[in-house]
């Protein structure tokens, strides 16, 4: 009994008592060195649940740390390419600004010469005949048409018209007063003539009285001290192609170019002329040291380059300046040809454009980019560690059911309902969980039968000897005729019973091969019912069989299936009550789209008690006092060795019921030892 107890304890107990290791070995493995040297001790739990974590941290770590550095260089590139962005968006919009005020100012320079070729060409030389003197009728159209373009043109301070003639020179000299221009006819004074007036230069140049007769009369001004105009003449030529007079206009600079930049807040526009003296400035450009120093060349430090650029004749100057930082555009616009004097005249359009703002957004866009990699930080904690959690949390539940299925616990739950990578880790520890139970108790069950067999080997040879002298003593009181013939008798029945024990631990642990051929199952199964047919009689029980039709043969070995038969009837026939009734039922029908056979055997009896639910095809197990809980067990080997599925139930009604099912044809039946006591293969309760 020890040793039976000992094989029950438990899978690894079990393997130990039974097999016996080298040493023989019988103890626990936690006390068996050569048990751990095949079942090495289990690490702790909590010591696994700290690997996980501290694997679950290593990769919030690094998968924090790379994504922090990624995020970190994408804004540091991202903050320096939007710097460079707005020095060259302010740049260019530099550029184009100061480019579109010279071209302004040039446009300015360009209308006065238009004007004085249509005075000249058009206005003038209509009138005049070729040499012929100017009538007073002609000087006043003259002054008319002077007087409307100078109410054309604000900026216009002062146009004449001096002609010559056989009688002298005459002029005609328009002055603006209030909003036009007030026309005076007569002699010219001041020793003007119109040789004098070509003589002039032009170009920029203060006011002087010597323009004209009139004074300066502009609305709001009462003196033109310090004021320049741009003064411009041409001459007046006659039909016949003789310069009979001179056109001059003087505009006033200040008054055209008095709304210079007011478009613009983020630029300080300027206008100088070639020596860099300023002429116009729509406010103090931004200089070092405290404000601008009245002059181009040491506002923007060009002492050294300007007679230079000057020279070379380039339009369009552009650089930076880093005290403060401030970039600086400058434009050139020629007043008369170059070929016209030695020193052309030429203004000098300046912009510049502080770097302030542009640091200012820069900032900004800084503050705003530190706040959204910050807030991006925390939201790719917070992602990762839910991703961690949810990641870690099914492992650590996978690893406790893992230890349940390693301490034993064979009701263990894994979370196989999950669709996702978890799920499917899970469905194969299960999977593998059953495995090894499986292949376990086929090593263990192996093991006993092997262990049967020698047990049954030797009882067999010592039983012979008892069975025969029991014969002989039975023979001797049968002729005594004395009361120790009973005593015989019994004797040779309990000598029946341990060999028909005998008999299952041989043919469970002996399984055999199978010898396959044509058999009648309907003989089959009576043959197996009349061999069991005085057990029924001595219990009354009615023994009844029931057929639709002929059964047909099945592919299969008959002795195997007389086997499968008898036992499942002398269960039936222990299980039945006294006056009981057994019922045979077959039909045929088709199983897997393959002709099979069905029979059910079904009895009055109690039912299949409980605590042995689900367990009835296991070996030794059994609710009766006497057996050896073979039968069974037996019977599901030779049906899984015919390819078949055998259930046992128990009856609403009272009662239970065995259902085998055999193909005719069994594809690849099992010919070897059926080592397969998979009690998977028929489920209880199909």
């Amino acid at each position: 009994m020890s040793v039976w107890r000992i094989a029950l304890s438990s899978s690894t107990m079990r393997i130990c008592a039974i097999l016996g290791p080298p040493g023989g070995c019988g103890a626990a493995p936690p006390t068996c060195s050569s048990c751990d040297q095949h079942y090495p001790r289990q690490q702790p739990r909590t010591g696994r649940r700290h690997a996980a974590m501290k694997l679950a941290n290593r990769i919030l770590a690094i998968t924090f740390l790379i994504s922090t550095i990624a995020i970190v260089g994408i804004a540091g590139l991202t903050l320096a390419v939007s710097n460079g962005a707005l020095h060259d968006l302010l740049r260019k919009s530099l550029d184009d600004s100061v480019g579109r005020e010279a071209r302004n100012v040039q446009n300015s320079v360009d209308m006065v010469k238009s004007d004085l070729v249509v005075l000249a060409e058009v206005g003038v030389s209509g009138i005049l005949g070729d040499h012929s003197e100017p009538n007073p009728d002609s000087l006043k159209m003259l002054a008319d048409h002077l007087n409307a373009m100078m109410r054309k043109r604000p900026a216009y301070a002062q146009a004449q018209l001096i002609l010559g003639g056989a009688t002298g020179q005459r002029m005609v000299l328009s002055t603006r007063s209030e909003d036009a221009g007030q026309a005076t006819i007569g002699a010219p004074t001041g020793g003007l003539s119109y040789e004098a007036v070509l003589r002039e230069k032009q170009g920029l140049r203060p006011w002087s009285a010597q323009f004209g007769a009139a004074p300066w009369a502009s609305k709001g001004e009462e003196t033109a001290e310090g004021r320049n105009v741009l003064y411009f003449s041409a001459p007046v030529v006659a039909r016949g192609g003789a310069t009979v007079g001179a056109v001059a206009i003087a505009a006033d600079f200040g008054l055209m170019v008095r709304e210079l930049g007011w478009t613009s807040e983020d630029v300080a526009y300027s206008v100088g002329d070639q020596t860099g003296r300023y002429l116009y400035r729509s406010r103090p450009p931004p200089a070092a040291g405290g404000g601008a120093k009245g002059n181009m060349l040491d506002d923007f430090h060009l002492r050294n380059g300007w007679g230079k650029w000057l020279a070379q004749g380039e339009p369009h100057l552009q650089w930076e300046l880093r005290d403060p930082p401030r970039a600086v555009d400058l434009r050139r616009v020629d007043l008369v040809d170059a070929t016209s004097a030695s020193l052309p005249e030429i203004l000098i359009v300046g912009g510049v454009a502080s770097f302030a703002n542009v640091e200012m957004k820069a900032s900004m866009y800084r503050t705003q980019l530190v706040v959204t990699v910050l807030g991006i930080g925390t939201l790719m904690v917070l992602a990762l560690t839910f991703a961690i959690f949810c990641l870690v949390r099914p492992i650590q539940r996978l690893t406790t059911v893992v230890d349940r299925i390693a301490a034993g616990d064979q009701n263990v739950i894994a979370p196989t309902q999950r669709r996702d990578e978890i799920g499917i880790l899970a469905r194969a520890v299960i999977h593998m969980a059953d495995r090894l139970r499986k292949t376990a108790k086929n090593s263990e069950q192996a093991a006993m039968g092997r262990m049967a067999s020698m047990i049954a080997h030797d009882l067999r040879n010592a039983l012979s000897s008892v069975k025969m002298n029991l014969h002989i003593l039975q023979a001797h009181h049968r002729k005594q005729n004395d009361d120790c013939l009973d005593g015989c008798e019994i004797a040779l029945d309990q000598v029946h019973y341990m060999e028909h024990i005998l008999n299952d631990m041989l043919a469970f642990a002996r399984p055999g091969t199978l010898e396959l051929d044509w058999v009648d199952l309907g003989e089959a199964i009576s043959t197996a019912s009349v061999s069991l047919l005085p057990d029924a009689m001595r219990k009354s029980i009615d023994l009844r069989s029931s057929s639709e039709q002929k059964l047909p043969t099945v592919r299969g070995d008959r002795n195997k299936l007389l086997q499968l038969f008898q036992n499942i009837l002398d269960n039936a026939i222990q299980a039945a009550p006294e006056g009981g009734h057994i019922t045979i039922e077959t039909r045929v029908l088709l199983h897997d789209s393959q002709p099979a056979v069905e029979v059910k055997i079904t009895d009055n009896g109690p039912g299949i008690a409980p605590e042995i639910a689900g367990k009835t095809f296991e070996p030794f197990v059994t609710t009766r006092a006497r057996g050896t809980g073979l039968g069974l067990a037996i019977v599901q080997r030779i049906v899984t060795q015919h390819r078949g599925h055998v259930t046992l139930n128990s009856r609403p009604s009272g009662g239970a019921v065995a259902t085998v099912l055999l193909p005719v044809s069994p594809n690849n039946a099992e010919p070897a030892d059926g080592a397969s006591l998979d009690p998977g293969v028929a489920s209880q309760g199909m």
